[in-house]
């Protein structure tokens, strides 16, 4: 990251969003890694804050949605968060799990088998040490966080996860400490905002991310709110791996998961204080 920008108070965008929302209907879409969860030296490790869970499902039932877009699968994070009333939305658009079950959109279905053999492929020789390697069906993630020399890994990794990736017509994209094996279809973050839009005929919506996929989600949001007819703001999670891309597409940034926490909080708790003056 280069120049950090100054986080805006907590406080402050609490009730300048609070306001945002109170056009309904209305929602409120999150990030998981590194947003409401800090980031983990594995996957597996990482735990959503507990009071975000509380606050998450607070705002649920006060707000028309609120759901997580994340690339973990859609199953995984459901588990993490644990909370019946938000949608999840996982591998970055590639799944939607609600009250109605788990869907799979058609265009990834034909590509999960050659992204399982590439997966598999990769592990049996893993190109340096200390990598995690993440199956999630629609899409794969290898992690070279843990890795004893990362940007030295990331190179070694993208040597034969290239080749692999283009024999097989998918895509490699990259996050925090992560490289993503895609389908080759039009679907991320930005189209699953979109369509949650839509969906639920939201007139206002926050989203909030950290990463480089949640750009995606933040630039959609923004020419939907430039198109008309939509109130929104993009929340950007400041880390010390924090992408210029998130900068530039945020419209406001706040300073890591804790304030995401109180964040969250305080938009439940204003919530609240609405419904006892209605």
């Amino acid at each position: 990251m280069t120049d950090r920008p100054n986080p805006a108070s907590v406080l402050e965008l609490a009730g300048r969003l609070a306001t945002l929302l109170a056009a309904r209907p209305a929602g409120l879409i999150t990030d998981i890694d590194g947003t409401i969860s800090r980031i983990a030296a594995r996957p597996e490790a990482a735990v959503v804050e507990p009071e975000a869970i509380a606050a998450l499902a607070e705002l649920s039932r006060q707000l028309e949605l609120v759901a997580a877009i994340t690339g973990r699968s859609a199953e995984e994070a459901a588990r993490m968060l644990a909370v019946p009333g938000v949608v999840v939305v996982g591998n970055h658009g590639l799944e939607r799990l609600d009250l109605s079950g788990l869907s799979v959109a058609d265009a990834a279905r034909p590509h999960m088998e050659a992204i399982a053999a590439v997966m598999r492929e990769l592990a049996d020789q893993p190109p340096a040490l200390g990598l995690v390697f993440e199956p999630k069906g629609a899409s794969g993630s290898i992690h070279f966080r843990g890795a004893t020399d990362p940007g030295a890994a990331r190179a070694a990794i993208l040597r034969r996860l290239e080749p692999l990736a283009a024999r097989h017509g998918l895509r490699v994209t990259e996050g925090r400490m992560v490289l993503e094996l895609r389908p080759p279809v039009a679907i991320d973050k930005g189209s699953a905002l979109r369509d949650l839009v839509a969906l639920f005929q939201l007139r206002s919506v926050v989203m909030l991310g950290d990463d480089v996929t949640d750009v995606d989600a933040m630039r959609a949001l923004s020419r939907l709110r430039d198109a008309g007819g939509l109130a929104g703001c993009s929340v950007g999670v400041l880390a010390a791996e924090t992408p210029a891309e998130l900068l530039a597409a945020a419209d406001v940034v706040i300073d890591g998961v804790e304030s995401t926490v109180a964040l969250l909080r305080e938009l439940a708790q204003a919530g609240r204080h609405e419904e006892e003056r209605a």
